[in-house]
């Protein structure tokens, strides 16, 4: 009588409308949860776009005034308003090919010595070395050629390559040590650790078991590499190139220091020059007009080669296939095969009495073992040579920061004082300052950069590796990629483009360089997001989904709870990449040596600082403030990426469900 009455199951009739309410409102949760996702995805899709519709559409005169005139012109005159890229493109790629003369054959032998030859203890230790190598901001790059590469270049290695030529040919000209050479060399320098890093995670992917069979057969370690592993990661180790091609040709800063900033067709190497991130990075500062409109006719051009070196290396990278490429002798392979089939018939045949042709077989297998153990020897040392080579200006640009910067920041007052007033170098006392805006700045950009771009990079890489399996999904995931690679200089001539449609003075504001750090952020975020994802195994997803979690709670519970150990890594590798950028920052946050007040006015920043106390002044006090900077910047990236690797080593404990 006075009884609840029973449902299906056993439940109450008060709570089957519990439960269904709660099924609808777990329901509206995920499909929040996926519309989040999506319109993050969405949202990088139009960044990619944006950067081609706003470059053409500010390019627009310049294109309509020059036509194709403006790719082949040598030309860059204010007063006669005519403009033209051609000192500019000849310029990146001839640094760029030199650069990559030096450093293909050295990162490889960095990588085929750190994954092939070195001892297992030392590998974890080169593979932190190379890696800070990479880490380290290009304006540091830059001080430290202006201050140690470029002397040395003019008094020692440009004189000695002009005597030998007799100052002929490619090394024609007074040596003056911002040049085109010297521009190349500190490119070099500079992409040996991406090249080294990209093809050692190529050749670590070939299984292992390839390399024991060569071995269980008598190879030597260098044999074993060339047959059964360089094959296999032949497409990788191109990528691995092409990207370095692509770091080369959007490098901004190190090249604006050292490459001497003479706009002409360089006449030998010993000539300075421009390339096109220099030409921007000095051009926006105070253009306008038709100049302007042409420095963007020079970011869509700089657009369209990255954009063309990114795709090639993400093709390259993706044809890595060890099996398939075992699955049949190539020629050269077959060519290798024949002396031994020979052998073999000759053992085969019934004519030929054993003791005939044993002590000359004998005497030719003594030779080739010995001639492939100085081949062997030859090759460990050349790849020793090559990990000498990277790691000599790798220690230089530390020793001398330290020793340049040390004074400084053992100072408390440095951290807080106002930058100081310049002084002439003939003036006995100088004042002593401080970076206390810069530092001010650059915590302020970051912090900014790091309310949106970490999230929108977040749930972006969510919705590719959970949601992404389509043809939206791919498009998204190729616009990563593509922005991923493109040059920081073009992201921050966006944003001041962007910014120029609310301020037609100026748009370099802090909220700009905020901004601009932002969207450096998000795809590399959103790339190491998915990435991470991606690696949680399918099974762990389909156990919780049976259980009856729904498809939002299971990616947040079970899903990110056990990669957050590559997340956070993914953030904190953000972080440092827009800490040390420069070029963006110029072209948004402008410069101020106050301290911040309004986000809606220039800020100074530690990289930009270092930039601009090298190209604007001579007063030895600022040169020491810079020091410090320079210094600061390099124990910041440190810290990041050593917490990088100890989070990485750090085993996820998957969260409760």
């Amino acid at each position: 009588m006075g009884g609840t009455s029973t449902g299906v199951g056993g439940r109450t009739a008060e709570g089957i409308p519990r439960a269904r309410r709660r099924a609808r409102f777990l329901g509206l949760l995920g499909a929040v949860f996926r519309g989040g996702t999506a319109s993050a995805a969405v949202g990088v899709l139009l960044l990619a776009v944006g950067l081609v519709t706003l470059f053409a559409s500010n390019a627009l005169p310049s294109i309509q005034r020059f036509g194709f005139g403006f790719l082949t012109s040598a030309q860059w005159d204010l007063r006669l308003n005519e403009f033209g890229a051609g000192p500019a493109v000849v310029g990146t790629f001839l640094t760029s090919a030199l650069a990559l003369l030096f450093a293909v054959p050295v990162g490889l032998g960095v990588a085929l010595f750190s994954s092939e030859i070195a001892p297992r203890r030392l590998r974890l230790p080169l593979a932190y070395f190379v890696d800070l190598g990479a880490a380290i901001p290009s304006v540091v790059y830059g001080f430290w050629a202006l201050e140690v590469l470029k002397p040395v270049m003019e008094t020692t290695i440009e004189p000695r390559l002009a005597s030998v030529t007799g100052g002929r040919f490619l090394f024609s000209g007074l040596p003056g040590g911002l040049d085109m050479l010297t521009a190349s060399a500190i490119l070099g320098i500079m992409v040996v650790p991406t090249i080294a890093a990209f093809s050692r995670e190529a050749l670590r992917l070939v299984p292992r078991q390839q390399r024991e069979s060569a071995l269980s057969l008598g190879a030597t370690r260098w044999e074993a590499t060339r047959m059964a592993v360089l094959g296999p990661a032949a497409p990788g180790i191109a990528g691995a190139i092409v990207l370095g091609l692509g770091r080369a040709i959007g490098e901004t800063i190190a090249v604006a220091l050292v490459i001497g900033g003479a706009y002409r067709v360089p006449t030998s190497l010993l000539s300075p020059g421009a390339t096109i991130p220099s030409t921007l990075v000095n051009g926006f500062l105070g253009s306008y007009g038709l100049e302007r409109s042409a420095l963007f006719e020079l970011c869509l051009l700089l657009l369209a080669i990255s954009l063309a070196i990114n795709v090639g290396a993400r093709l390259l990278m993706h044809r890595i296939d060890p099996a398939s490429r075992l699955a049949s002798p190539t020629p050269a392979k077959k060519r290798r095969m024949r002396p031994v089939h020979h052998v073999a018939r000759s053992l085969e045949s019934p004519t030929l009495p054993p003791l005939a042709w044993w002590p000359s077989l004998a005497a030719r297998q003594d030779a080739r073992r010995l001639r492939r153990k100085v081949v062997h020897g030859i090759v460990v040392v050349l790849v020793v040579g090559a990990v000498v080579v990277a790691a000599y200006p790798l220690a230089s640009v530390l020793v001398t920061v330290v020793g340049n910067g040390g004074a400084a920041v053992v100072r408390p007052s440095f951290y807080t004082s106002e930058f100081p007033a310049p002084c002439g170098l003939n003036q006995t006392a100088c004042p002593i300052g401080g970076i206390g805006p810069a530092i001010q700045g650059t915590v302020v950009l970051l912090a900014l950069a790091a309310a949106f771009g970490l999230p929108v990079g977040l749930l972006a890489g969510i919705y590719l590796s959970e949601y992404g399996r389509n043809r939206f999904g791919r498009a998204v995931g190729f616009a990563i990629d593509v922005l991923v690679g493109v040059p920081s200089i073009l992201i921050g001539a966006f944003v001041f483009a962007l910014f120029l449609q609310f301020d037609r003075f100026d748009a370099r504001t802090a909220l700009a360089g905020g901004v601009a750090l932002g969207l450096l952020m998000i795809p590399i975020v959103a790339k190491a997001t998915q990435t991470s994802l991606q690696t949680v195994p399918v099974a762990l997803r389909d156990s919780a989904l049976a259980l009856g979690f729904p498809r939002h709670r299971v990616t947040v519970r079970v899903v990110l709870g056990n990669c957050r150990s590559a997340l956070v890594t993914g953030n904190l590798l953000a972080v440092m990449r827009a800490g040390g950028e420069a070029a963006a920052l110029l072209v948004t946050a402008g410069s101020s040596q106050y301290w911040l007040m309004s986000l809606r006015s220039p800020t100074a920043a530690l990289a930009p600082f270092i930039f601009l106390a090298l190209t604007n002044s001579s007063s030895p006090n600022l040169t020491t403030d810079a020091w410090g900077a320079a210094l600061v910047l390099l124990l910041i990236m440190a810290g990041i990426s050593l917490a990088a690797r100890l989070v990485l080593r750090t085993e996820s404990v998957p969260a409760p469900e």
